[in-house]
């Protein structure tokens, strides 16, 4: 173990393969940022958490979503606490959770708020944009702003809850702040008998235009579990099908969230002359 707090912190970082933050806060909150290694430019996709603990030492974790791996780190050195101090400790950590899931419900509010607002404005995708023909897949639901694709994310009551823009390039981002755990973009019919579950959009409308079954886009691997429970939930009798990228980290996370809901899990293979690739 390392006595630097930071010098820990960017051992754990690169034991996982990603950057560590530039700086940290120890105040026992998540915290996201862009992990230099690994996301493109404007996203913020690695996260760290770090305390001060009881006995006198600092840890936390830290990780990156996109890749879908974590790690956990500790200081060495140790003090010991009067009752007093260990009081006010819990007293400025707690006071810091609240202070942090406060903005972050707030961010979330403004974000669906934009959302919805962009929706409205936005239009029906053209079926000539370079993102559909390259992938071979029609535009179902999305629209369109700009040169960007447009996703509406909802959660389980119908409620837009963020966006996410596709470019022609296949770069993809969400809206800034919006929610998007177990919220997922639907398109298809009406959920009967069954539902299927796919990261991203080209495989979803892949598998919906050979099978004709509504599908629900997660927009991530680690989105697959949340969304199959929200979904379980909603269709307690409905056959979920998890259809997982063929990566290692979309696999584990397609097995864990068919395994979660009692569904199926299948790894689509679209290799063949100009028929798309799931992504």
């Amino acid at each position: 173990m390392n006595d630097d707090p930071s010098e820990a912190l960017q051992a754990a970082a690169a034991s996982i393969g990603i950057a560590p933050p530039e700086s940290f806060l120890a105040d026992a909150v998540v915290h996201r940022y862009h992990d230099r290694l690994n996301d493109r430019p404007g996203q913020r996709n690695a996260w760290y958490m770090a305390t001060h603990n009881p006995d006198g030492t600092t840890g936390g974790a830290v990780g990156s979503w996109k890749l879908g791996t974590s790690a956990t780190w500790c200081t060495s050195t140790r003090r010991t606490f009067t009752d007093a101090e260990k009081a006010e400790f819990a007293r400025q950590q707690a006071a810091a959770r609240a202070r942090a899931e406060a903005e972050r419900l707030a961010a979330q509010k403004q974000a669906a708020t934009k959302a919805a607002q962009l929706w409205d404005r936005s239009r029906p995708a053209r079926p000539d944009h370079p993102y559909l023909i390259r992938k071979t897949i029609q535009a179902h639901r999305a629209r369109q702003m700009g040169e960007a694709l447009v996703f509406d994310y909802r959660d389980q009551h119908g409620t837009i809850t963020t966006l996410q823009f596709i470019q022609p390039d296949g770069s993809k981002r969400f809206l800034s702040g919006g929610m998007v755990a177990a919220c997922s973009h639907r398109f298809g019919p009406k959920v009967n008998q069954v539902l299927i579950l796919a990261e991203g959009f080209a495989t979803a409308a892949t598998i919906h235009e050979a099978t004709g079954h509504p599908v629900a886009v997660c927009g991530s691997a680690g989105n697959l579990q949340p969304v199959a429970l929200a979904a379980r939930a909603a269709f307690p009798e409905a056959v979920l099908i998890v259809a997982g990228d063929a990566d290692p980290v979309g696999k584990q996370k397609a097995l864990a969230a068919a395994e979660a809901v009692s569904g199926r899990v299948v790894f689509p293979d679209f290799g063949g002359p100009g028929v798309v690739h799931g992504c």
